[in-house]
């Protein structure tokens, strides 16, 4: 399986990225004006960005350099290189973490919901994006390089034992998106990982696709049939919004 260059991974834009995001930002909205946010890991920014148009003060942090250098040359986002299981910053540093896409990766998702647990404020609120359901591991997990997919449970526990209380635990993606990974994402995650991008014109093609605005807009508005199934306990993907419980005086 070949390795995907920083930057090219079909995850970092298109139309499920966007959708993804706009998931996100809607629950980084019970947050205050001028709140203090680390984004972790920070990627290409976007959501950073968007953070901080929304009138919020992110911070970014990822184990990439690429990812770091970019957010400082495109952004005035400050950003730092570091590992998420020994996050550089103070107790209590921050009044929102949002994380996307990011614990399925590590090794220590444990540690890394514990130290989102140590930096966050009293009453700080962590927005958390993750792969939903190991019934539904397919190639597209492989050549992600992920290490798990959650249940609503786990995750949930996860969070409860770095000392967060749950405000919510809810699968999105069913039926739309699930459809869209199967038909499309997962035979072009395929494709990428027996070819170069460089040098497949296909790909290529996609690629420009998914930046497009009208095309990614189209897309996202059929993803917005999904929230007519979000009774039903079942998606490709997991969003929790979690608060840290304030220390009761004894």
């Amino acid at each position: 399986m070949s390795t995907h260059q920083w930057g090219t991974q079909p995850e970092m834009f298109g139309p499920r990225h966007e959708h993804r995001l706009s998931i996100i930002l809607r629950e980084t909205k019970r947050l205050a004006p001028g709140s203090r946010v680390l984004d972790a890991a920070v990627g290409l920014g976007q959501l950073a960005k968007r953070l901080q148009d929304s009138g919020l003060r992110p911070v970014g942090i990822d184990a990439s350099f690429e990812a770091v250098l970019h957010v400082r040359r495109t952004t005035s986002i400050p950003a730092v290189l570091g590992d998420l299981t020994r996050l550089p910053f103070c107790d209590r540093a921050f009044d929102g973490v949002t994380t996307g896409e990011t614990l399925e990766h590590l090794d220590d998702d444990a540690g890394a919901a514990s130290e989102i647990g140590r930096i966050l404020k009293s009453d700080g609120v962590c927005v958390a994006t993750v792969p939903a359901l190991r019934s539904l591991w397919s190639a597209s997990d492989d050549y992600y390089e992920h290490r798990r997919r959650y249940s609503r449970e786990d995750l949930s526990e996860l969070f409860r034992r770095a000392g967060l209380s749950i405000e919510k635990a809810q699968y999105w993606g069913f039926p739309v998106v699930l459809v869209y990974d199967t038909l499309f994402l997962l035979p072009m995650n395929k494709r990428r990982a027996r070819r170069n991008v460089d040098s497949d014109t296909t790909l290529q093609s996609v690629a420009r696709a998914g930046r497009s605005r009208a095309l990614v807009g189209v897309v996202r508005a059929a993803f917005a049939i999904d929230r007519l199934f979000r009774f039903i306990p079942f998606g490709p993907g997991l969003l929790l919004v979690a608060r840290k419980l304030s220390k009761v005086a004894t």
